[in-house]
């Protein structure tokens, strides 16, 4: 006789068996897309949104405090330095840990589309451990999205991309495990307020960010402890930038005089009483000029302290690094539309930036007047001037217009636009198609956002000397952005 419960077992499973089959054919087909998309969460976003702006370093290093090779046959002295280094410029700036590339002879570095460069470290600063290097690359890089460290929360997820043991571009996970930790890692170097993660951190990871759920960089990785698992230690990006910042400072303050000295306000009562503005987590700084050198370009420019700057040329200023990025590769002569405000009014001014006092290469001979905005209306010589050298007529877009206009685009152009009211016949911007209803944003490095700006390039289009005798008009048609490039010499 047989068993009763073998029985309900040998049923249960043929009539399952039988339900089971019928169910996976039904749904298995149905089910491949929504599988396919479950693999997709904040660390593949993460991951994917900032790897194009993590390079692999590598290099022959001497090993300075008497360790051990790293391979068999050698003196003792040299080793194979690995590390990761994380994209803050599209021209090749690169921040990374010193450690990382201090003693290296000849610094190896890799973008993750496997193009191969050497580097030249710049700057550095040993007090913090960080260091930048400088490649050229054969087209402007990603940069990294840099986020906040002020609020940074024990418990909250977050993720590493780095170069563990060599294996380039891998990405780990973890949790926040403490903020404010101070670090020593030897008897000169001594990380304050470092985040504690327990995502994996491994020799080769030094340099790379540390980021969170929004895709942003918290951190830059820079230690782990020695015979323990799930311990590291990040830089907060807070004080990477500010670092970062000086040391980009001081290369360009090396080629150009400004005048200029800036500080970073995160204070959210000073941004409202400032600014006037709400605070957002897309503009939680701003750039506050603190003070102005007498007898400088600034100066000469009307450039006050007090005033907040937040553009200048094409690169928009939400905190110090901006500043000093939007001054790499200049020289003396060049002139630049800064946006400023103040008294809560934005205006325009152009800067002419010399040479460095003491060095021999002089200043341009024709040097633009400041731009003094005013309540005056526009006179008619003033609007022929623009229209005679332009062919332009226009009407400057109200902030509110501009925004609410073209809200998705305020990233890239956030100062404001003027909207074309007629075009010259026959002139170079009508040749080039700029037409009745375009909105420029943009000519040459200025914004175009008000009277005071187009009357300002009417001035000085007859000295400007672009290399290749063109000069770039930025506008958007039915929402979309353009540029036509135009000739100088336009009469």
């Amino acid at each position: 006789m047989t068993h009763p419960r073998y029985a309900f077992r040998f049923l249960s499973f043929r009539n399952t068996a039988v339900l089971l089959g019928v169910f996976v054919l039904t749904v298995f087909a149905a089910s491949l897309p929504i599988a396919a998309e479950s693999r997709t969460n904040w660390v593949t976003r993460a991951y994917e949104k900032n790897v194009n702006a993590v390079v692999s370093i590598q290099g022959d290093k001497i090993d300075e405090f008497g360790g051990s090779a790293r391979s068999s046959g050698d003196s003792g002295k040299s080793y194979n330095g690995m590390g990761t280094g994380i994209v803050l410029d599209e021209r090749g700036y690169i921040v990374t840990n010193y450690h990382v590339v201090q003693g290296i002879r000849k610094i190896q570095v890799t973008t993750y589309d496997k193009s191969r460069y050497i580097a030249t470290l710049v700057e550095r600063d040993p007090e913090t451990d960080l260091a930048i290097i400088k490649i050229t690359p054969k087209e402007p890089l990603q940069t990294i999205t840099i986020g906040f460290s002020d609020d940074i929360m024990p418990g909250e997820f977050c993720m590493a991309i780095g170069n563990p043991f060599g294996y380039a571009f891998k990405a780990t996970h973890g949790l926040v495990s403490g903020i404010g930790e101070e670090v020593a890692v030897n008897d000169d170097l001594l990380y304050r307020n470092a985040i504690q993660t327990s995502t994996p951190i491994n020799p080769g990871n030094s340099g790379g960010p540390l980021i969170n759920v929004d895709g942003e960089m918290i951190g830059l990785n820079a230690a782990i402890r020695q015979g323990a698992e799930c311990i590291a230690f990040a830089i907060p990006v807070d004080q990477v930038i500010d670092v970062a910042a000086k040391l980009i400072g001081e290369i360009t303050e090396r080629s150009v005089l400004h005048g200029i000295r800036v500080y970073q306000s995160d204070s959210e009562s000073d941004i409202a009483n400032r600014a006037g503005v709400p605070l957002e987590r897309q503009r939680r700084s701003i750039v506050v000029v603190e003070s102005v050198d007498a007898n400088s370009p600034a100066a000469e420019a009307g450039i006050k302290p007090g005033d907040i700057i937040t553009g200048i040329g094409k690169f928009s200023v939400a905190n110090k690094l901006d500043f000093y990025r939007a001054l790499i590769d200049r020289k003396a002569g060049d002139d630049l539309g800064l946006a400023v405000l103040r008294d809560k009014e934005t205006i325009d001014l152009p800067l002419a930036l010399a040479a460095p006092r003491g060095n021999a290469v002089a200043r341009r001979a024709l040097t633009p007047g400041p731009v003094r905005v005013d309540s005056e209306p526009r006179t008619a010589n003033q609007v022929d001037a623009v229209w005679e050298t332009l062919g332009l007529k226009y009407t400057p877009m109200s902030k509110a217009e501009y925004q609410r206009t073209f809200a998705q685009h305020l990233s890239d152009y956030p100062h404001g636009g003027v909207t074309v009211d007629e075009v010259k016949a026959g002139s170079v911007l009508a040749q080039k198609g700029v037409k009745q209803g375009d909105v420029i944003v943009g000519v040459h490095d200025w914004v175009a956002t008000s009277t005071n700006d187009l009357r300002y390039i009417a001035k000085v289009w007859p000295t400007l000397n672009p290399s290749n005798g063109l000069v770039r008009v930025t506008l958007f048609r039915n929402g979309i952005s353009y540029y036509v490039e135009i000739p100088v010499k336009n009469n």
